[in-house]
């Protein structure tokens, strides 16, 4: 019972209140952070861009952007210092470029061009190609054994042979 002289707040009980603050300040959180993530995977993708041009020089065979290896001794300060130069406002041809004249020749991944989109479809077509020459060569009759007189004779030989043999 409401004690005397005390009035009854209007509107949401107390116990909805309290029940969805919790909800309220993680809906609050979650939209002043947004902005922060969407940075944070902004820069993340410019430089898996630059990161994808270079080859990892761990010993794998993937890019600084993709290497896997668990504490990577290349990659991870490879792409920290990617990300202090775009910081910095350095284009990526020059990140690229500074890499080349670190590590050599050798570090740089060009982006696959038309050339080699195509290998894999004309490999299936040749291999195509050679399946089908196959299947109609197997197919084709086999020509008829030439008819000599002495292809003859041995074969009436070898007749003659095989009834003797019964």
């Amino acid at each position: 019972m409401p004690a005397e002289g005390r009035q009854q707040p209007k509107g949401l009980p107390n116990g909805v209140i309290q029940a969805f603050l919790p909800v309220w300040l993680c809906a609050v959180m979650l939209a002043f952070s947004t902005p922060i993530w969407a940075q944070m995977a902004s820069t993340n993708q410019n430089m898996r861009r630059v990161g994808a041009r270079l080859a990892c020089q761990c010993g794998c065979t993937d890019t600084v952007a993709s290497c896997s290896m668990l504490g990577c001794s290349f990659s991870h300060p490879a792409k920290d210092k990617i990300a202090q130069m775009q910081a910095a406002g350095v284009p990526d041809s020059s990140i690229i470029d500074d890499f080349v004249k670190a590590y050599g020749k050798g570090i740089y991944r060009s982006e696959p061009n038309a050339f080699g989109w195509l290998i894999p479809y004309l490999a299936l077509a040749m291999g195509t190609l050679v399946v089908i020459w196959f299947v109609r060569r197997s197919r084709r009759p086999r020509p008829a054994l030439v008819t000599d007189a002495r292809l003859a004779r041995y074969n009436e030989q070898i007749e003659q042979e095989l009834q003797n043999l019964d």
